[in-house]
């Protein structure tokens, strides 16, 4: 087999698996999404770029959560030199039920290089490394995850991962990033072949952290007498 037709097999049975899983959850497959686009939503976040690539992508209702899922390609180039490295990534969207407006988060388990956050603080200038020191004892979650919030927002942060929800996490789903703004959820699978058991895991994953996110969110807005709270940052 010469390498045009490895190509074309290889591209073949990624969509088999994306197709088989949006028919399983009768999901709709709309295949490559161009980004003039106005039908349908483009999935925003810390990997939206003016040149991504989106394909295999499929949208519907699963569990009553509202999920888009696709795979994305980019080429970050490095500023002032011609150095550029080739990303990829599953992602799973998931809108969340709460009328909380949840600020920006990323979570990310080490799965990025330098090139790629010297992109990302470009894009979302008020994204800050959060000391782990703030996470206190939940040193399984630290060990395997690096997070990243706007500086006015770190009273969150702790309090949704910390604890069991963080030890899940680093115990469960290590392999993948996850990122929430807004009422919206993305959990990401960066660098790896979509597979049946891979996209089952990540809607787990997304399943299980949308509850508790949506948990948390409606706690606050009782807490601030059911009026919804507005976050002050940057759109994501």
């Amino acid at each position: 087999m010469n390498l045009q037709k490895s190509f074309k097999s290889l591209l073949s049975s990624q969509a088999a698996v994306f197709r088989r899983f949006a028919e399983h959850y009768d999901m709709v497959y709309f295949g490559k999404l161009h980004l003039d686009d106005e039908e349908h939503r483009i999935v925003r976040g810390v990997t939206v770029s003016t040149q991504h690539v989106d394909e295999h992508y499929c949208v519907g209702t699963i569990h009553n959560f509202d999920t888009i899922l696709l795979k994305r390609t980019d080429t970050i180039i490095q500023p002032n030199s011609t150095h550029s490295e080739k990303y990829s990534w599953i992602l799973m969207q998931i809108d969340l039920h709460s009328k909380y407006d949840h600020p920006h988060v990323f979570v990310d388990g080490g799965h990025h290089d330098e090139l790629f956050y010297n992109a990302l603080f470009v894009k979302f200038a008020r994204l800050m490394k959060v000391d782990k020191a703030l996470f206190g004892d939940n040193h399984s979650f630290t060990e395997r995850f690096t997070a990243y919030t706007p500086p006015d927002a770190l009273d969150d942060l702790p309090t949704i991962v910390g604890g069991e929800i963080g030890a899940t996490m680093a115990q469960h789903f290590a392999h993948l990033d996850f990122e929430w703004f807004q009422d919206r959820l993305i959990i990401y699978s960066t660098g790896r072949m979509p597979t049946k058991h891979l996209l089952e895991h990540m809607l787990r994953a997304g399943l299980w952290l949308a509850e508790v996110l949506d948990t948390y969110g409606d706690k606050k807005i009782a807490a601030h007498g059911g009026a919804d709270i507005q976050h002050n940052e940057q759109t994501v």
